[in-house]
C-alpha cells in the first residue's frame, strides 16, 4: 500500500529526497508518541512539485497551452481574488479588514498585505507569492493540469492514503475528485485553507466527498493558524456527501503555526495516518 505526500508551496529550494525524508522523520516522531511505527509494508510517495509550481509562477509565459482549451466570458481578476482572500486572512487574524474595496488596485492589496506583515505569521512576501499560486492553480486550467500531472506520477491503481498540507490540500482535493478511478483509503488533510470562502468561490461545484475516497476525510489545524482557521465542517466547507472530522486543537510549534513539522509531529495526526493505513480495501 502506498502513503502519498502532497506538500505545500514555497518549497522550490529544497531538494526532493531531503524534504520527503523530512517528512518521514516527522510523521515517525508523531507516531513514536504513540510507540508506533510505519506498517513495513508501507511505500512512502512524494510527488515533488516545488520547483514546477515556482517555475510556472513566476513565468506564466511557461505555462503549457492546451490546444483544446476555449476560454471565453469574463475572466477571474487576480486583484479581485488577492482582495478576497487577504481581506479573509484579516478577519482570521483577529484584524478588521475594510469594509467597502472601493477602487480595486494594486495599491489597495499592497496596504493589505503590509497590515498582514505586521502580525508576523507568514510574511509579505510569502503572501503574496501564496496568493499568486493558489490563484493560477484554481482559475487556470492549463496551470493546474501542468502541476496534477506532476503529482499523478506517483499514483496508480494500488490503495493509498492521501495526506495533503497548505496548498497541497487543495490540491488533492481536485485530484481525487478528478479521478475516480484511484483507490483512496483515507484522504488527511494539515494546514488547509479549504475552509476559506475565497477558495471554495472557485472549486467546482458542489462540493462532495472525493468518489474514491473509501473511509472518509480528516482534517486537522492549529486555532492559531489563521490560513487555516476555519474548520472544513457544515459552516465553513459543505458537502453533499459524506462528513469531515475535524481536529482543531494542534499544537504547531513552527513560527507561523502553519508549517508541516508542526503537524505531522502532533501524537493524534500520525495515528490517523497510521490507522488509515491499515484500514481495509473497500
Amino acid at each position: 500500500m502506498k502513503l502519498i505526500f502532497v506538500h505545500g508551496r514555497s518549497q522550490e529550494d529544497f531538494e526532493e529526497d531531503a524534504l520527503k525524508q523530512t517528512w518521514i522523520d516527522t510523521l515517525n516522531e508523531g507516531l513514536a508518541k504513540s510507540n508506533l511505527t510505519l506498517p513495513p509494508d508501507v511505500t512512502i510517495e512524494f510527488p515533488y512539485y516545488g520547483k514546477l509550481l515556482k517555475k510556472l509562477t513566476d513565468n506564466p509565459a511557461l505555462i503549457p497551452t492546451s490546444k483544446t482549451a476555449v476560454r471565453s466570458g469574463i475572466q477571474p481578476s487576480e486583484l479581485t481574488f488577492s482582495y478576497q482572500f487577504l481581506t479573509e486572512l484579516l478577519k482570521n487574524a483577529g484584524e478588521n479588514a475594510p469594509s467597502d474595496r472601493g477602487i480595486l488596485n494594486n495599491d489597495v492589496i499592497q496596504s493589505l498585505f503590509q497590515k498582514l506583515d505586521k502580525k508576523d505569521k507568514l510574511g509579505e512576501f510569502a503572501l503574496k507569492t501564496f496568493t499568486k499560486d493558489v490563484f493560477y492553480y484554481l482559475t487556470n486550467p492549463d496551470f493546474k493540469d501542468a502541476i496534477n500531472t506532476e503529482i499523478l506520477r506517483k499514483f496508480d491503481t494500488e490503495p493509498c492514503v492521501v495526506v495533503g498540507h497548505s496548498l497541497g490540500s487543495i490540491v488533492s482535493y481536485v485530484i481525487l475528485r478528478e479521478n475516480k478511478n484511484l483507490r483512496v483509503k483515507k484522504l488527511i488533510t494539515v494546514g488547509s485553507p479549504l475552509g476559506m470562502a475565497s477558495i471554495q468561490k472557485y472549486l467546482p461545484k458542489p462540493q462532495i466527498m472525493p468518489e474514491c475516497v473509501q473511509h472518509g476525510w480528516f482534517n486537522a489545524f492549529d486555532d492559531g493558524d489563521f490560513v487555516a482557521l476555519n474548520p472544513l465542517d457544515s459552516t465553513h466547507f459543505p458537502i453533499l456527501t459524506g462528513t469531515i472530522e475535524n481536529k482543531n486543537n494542534v499544537v504547531n510549534q513552527t513560527d507561523n503555526q502553519h508549517g508541516i513539522v508542526g503537524y505531522l509531529n502532533d501524537a493524534v495526526v500520525a495515528k490517523q495516518i497510521y490507522d488509515a493505513l491499515l484500514l481495509p480495501n473497500s
